[in-house]
């Protein structure tokens, strides 16, 4: 799943709804689906939202695009941007990043089935490894049933992942999704190559707004 650092003093905004967009400039390429924003201070704290649109331009262009001529003159934009870009000219294309308010208490399902599809796919492909995320998506109360049969807690899930260096990645398809209550969500699907698999996932809701995992299972199928 695409994923953006926030500095902390936006996220309440973006939680909130009220700011939908975010001007980047030389960072991760971002294409339209699910976001996850990341607090740029705290790594455990989460927004998802949805990207509907990319929009690249000369940084003097924005103020007038995004209605603000007013409140950002050149000056002032200028000096903001950087902040967070120290090189960024006017002349600089930027992108202008569209995106939705948050997306934890949505409910159409086929919006739900993708977002959770991207979060379980991450932990299978470019977060795998990544401490930080799996802290952040994995529920305090995460457990594993193992395809081989074994318990696992959630600290024993994240050491093993994160130091993980031999697995390949893997390969999930035909997914489906259960809503089993307000804010409770259980994703199943299969996994192929040498060890086929029956997967399910159950995600919560959390106080936040944020989809955890907190359970997980996987059921050898005929190889």
């Amino acid at each position: 799943m695409q994923t953006l650092p926030i500095v902390s003093r936006l996220l309440p905004e973006v939680r909130a709804g009220h700011k939908r967009h975010t001007i980047r400039w030389r960072e991760r390429a971002i294409s339209p689906g699910p976001l996850c924003y990341i607090n740029a201070d705290d790594a455990h704290d989460t927004v998802n939202v949805w990207v509907t649109a990319v929009v690249p331009m000369p940084l003097s262009a924005v103020a007038e695009y995004l209605g603000k001529s007013d409140e950002w003159p050149d000056p002032v934009l200028l000096e903001g941007m950087r902040e967070h870009y120290p090189v960024i000219r006017l002349d600089s294309v930027v992108e202008v990043i569209h995106h939705s308010a948050p997306l934890g208490r949505e409910t159409d399902e086929d919006v739900l089935l993708t977002l959770l599809t991207h979060l379980e796919c991450s932990l299978h492909h470019s977060q795998r490894h990544n401490r930080a995320w799996l802290e952040a998506i994995l529920h305090p109360h995460f457990t594993e049933i193992t395809r081989s049969g074994v318990l696992v807690t959630r600290d024993e899930t994240i050491d093993a992942l994160s130091q993980e260096s031999t697995a390949p990645a893997l390969r999930a398809s035909d997914f489906q999704l259960l809503i089993t209550g307000r804010g409770c969500a259980t994703l199943i699907y299969q996994t192929l190559g040498p060890h086929p698999a029956l997967r399910s996932s159950c995600w919560v809701l959390s106080a936040e707004g944020c989809w955890q995992m907190i359970f997980h299972q996987g059921t050898p199928t005929n190889e």
